[in-house]
């Protein structure tokens, strides 16, 4: 049992740094605009922003929106990837509104779903997402294509309860669950980062995350506050490790991200030793595997970062440098905690646990959100009170199993089935609760295995005629779920069992499925993302 009067003394605290966000997000770039306004802030394949014409645009965007979207109410930004976008972005946080940022591309079923929840009722639209907002019931505002001025718009206090944003991770019960960031809690993140790791005008970031992933805010607004060049990477081209290679030898990045799955693939290249240019590079999304650090530090010069952090929290709370040589990684730490952010390790009695020993992450300070949006059942559980004697009045409960070694932190894995693939939250009950919907499913698990550092979702799936050609069921069903779902969890194998294993207390036995699954994907070939991969199990 250990004491509550050490509580205090396990707290892990990251700087506490006083700064100033009363103008919010867009008070941090103007003052960059008024150093520097013909600088160039963004640029992609079609041409180039300086500083000073991307205030602009986004105000005119800014003045829309006053006089078209409700106080207060979010507002979605469907706009392709490109010069675009963080117009959009700034336009909205200048206009006192929250953003959701929503891939055109996404399916209507899933863009009307998180509007919904995120209490949209107008986006900003460009090309080929205008229909999709149309066709969601939003009121479309189209993005001018420049200044009606020459003259720069004052900026407005911004109240210290203002969200600047909503973000979305997975739901257990196939809805989709939302979160405001608060202003405060996105300019600390973004200030953390700028000042940890130097980044200024003479660097060039690389915005290849699709825009549903959290790690694309900080890379489209990191280089906006800094006086950096936020350059975008084609569409598309963010799953062709050659292309991102290519684009960082070209255009001269110096910071980028890699989800782990897809650095490892980006290295396997030999066009990834040209990219000398990179001074920093960071991972998150998913855990960093060791061999594949290793092969970062031995290829490149560039410092390697390992990044933490869920939705509830703005981002990432946490981040641990790799050592320099190979030799030396022998663990690969989510780290320390940033500024202005407390972190504790707890047992399931709610009381911390020692160094060394394995408890459950929980966080708190000014990057936390105050709880999910329209679910209170949800907020309750997962942001509680903290215990007397911490520096905090609320934790969020990550769900993750930590341990603390020599002051940094180890991920050791979730508490519940829930995993992280290419930067998505895939929650399986999530996966598992869609396919059950369809009545030629009379049964059907969902595990997610580890098999050469890289996860695949398999799905187990009883049909409710044993006798049915499952090859055709299964091509239904994975066509469902990919306008349902975000791709990475959308199972890249689909097995048939005749029924499902259970434990001796008469339980799904998700366990033995599980290892059986890895069977599955050792007997057969991978297969691309686009096809379904059919077994048969008795």
């Amino acid at each position: 049992m250990h004491q509550q009067n050490s509580i205090a003394d396990v707290e892990l605290r990251g700087r506490t740094v006083s700064r100033s966000f009363g103008q919010g997000v867009p008070g941090l770039i103007r003052a960059v605009t008024r150093e520097t306004p013909g600088a160039i802030a963004v640029a992609d394949g079609s041409g180039e922003l300086t500083y000073r014409e991307l205030e602009l645009r986004s105000d005119r965007v800014a003045r829309l929106l006053r006089a078209t979207a409700p106080r207060g109410r979010t507002v979605a930004v469907a706009v392709p990837r490109g010069l675009a976008l963080p117009v959009a972005m700034l336009g909205v946080l200048k206009a006192g509104l929250p953003y959701l940022l929503v891939d055109p591309g996404e399916s209507s079923a899933r863009m009307r779903q998180v509007t919904e929840i995120a209490d949209c009722e107008v986006a900003v639209v460009a090309g080929p997402g205008r229909q999709l907002v149309v066709e969601c019931g939003l009121r479309a505002v189209d993005m001018p294509r420049e200044s009606d001025t020459d003259e720069l718009d004052p900026l407005r206090e911004v109240p210290a309860d203002q969200p600047a944003c909503v973000l979305f991770t997975s739901g257990s019960t196939g809805i989709p669950k939302g979160v405001a960031v608060g202003g405060p809690a996105l300019g600390n993140r973004l200030e953390w980062m700028r000042d940890t790791y130097g980044v200024g005008a003479d660097d060039r970031i690389l915005q290849k995350n699709p825009v549903n992933v959290d790690v694309s805010g900080w890379e489209l607004l990191l280089p906006l506050i800094s006086g950096a060049r936020c350059v975008f990477l084609a569409p598309g081209e963010h799953r062709d490790p050659v292309a991102i290679a290519q684009a960082i030898v070209r255009q001269q990045i110096t910071l980028c991200h890699f989800v782990p799955s897809m650095l490892r693939e980006f290295l396997r290249w030999p066009d990834a030793a040209q990219c000398t240019s990179l001074r920093h590079v960071f991972c998150s999304g998913e855990p960093l595997p060791v061999p594949v650090a290793r092969e970062f530090v031995a290829t490149l010069p560039a410092a390697l970062h390992n990044l933490y952090g869920p939705a509830e929290a703005g981002i990432d709370v946490t981040a641990w440098t790799c050592p320099s040589s190979p030799s030396d990684i022998g663990q690969v730490f989510i780290g320390r905690p940033i500024d202005n952010c407390v972190l504790c390790v707890l047992g399931a009695d709610g009381m911390p646990v020692p160094p060394g020993h394995e408890g459950e992450l929980h966080i708190g300070g000014i990057s936390v959100a105050a709880g999910y949006l329209n679910r209170p059942d949800l907020t309750e559980r997962a942001f509680v009170t903290a215990p007397e004697g911490l520096s905090v009045r609320t934790l969020y409960r990550t769900g993750d199993r930590v341990r603390l070694v020599d002051g940094e932190l180890a991920y050791l894995g979730r508490i519940d089935d829930q995993v992280t693939i290419r930067g998505e939250r895939i929650e399986p009950a999530d996966i598992e609760c869609r396919l059950l919907a369809d009545p030629e499913v009379a049964a059907a698990v969902v595990v997610a295995v580890d098999v050469d550092d890289d996860t695949t979702v398999v799905a187990w799936i009883q049909p409710a005629n044993p006798d049915c050609e499952p090859e055709g069921l299964f091509r239904r069903l994975r066509a469902g779920l990919c306008a349902q779902l975000p791709t990475a969890a959308v199972p890249s194998r689909f097995v048939r069992t005749r029924r499902m294993p259970l434990t001796r207390n008469g339980k799904q036995d998700r366990e033995q499925l599980r290892r059986r699954a890895v069977e599955q994907v050792h007997a057969r070939p991978a297969v691309s993302a686009e096809m379904v991969s059919v077994g048969v199990a008795r």
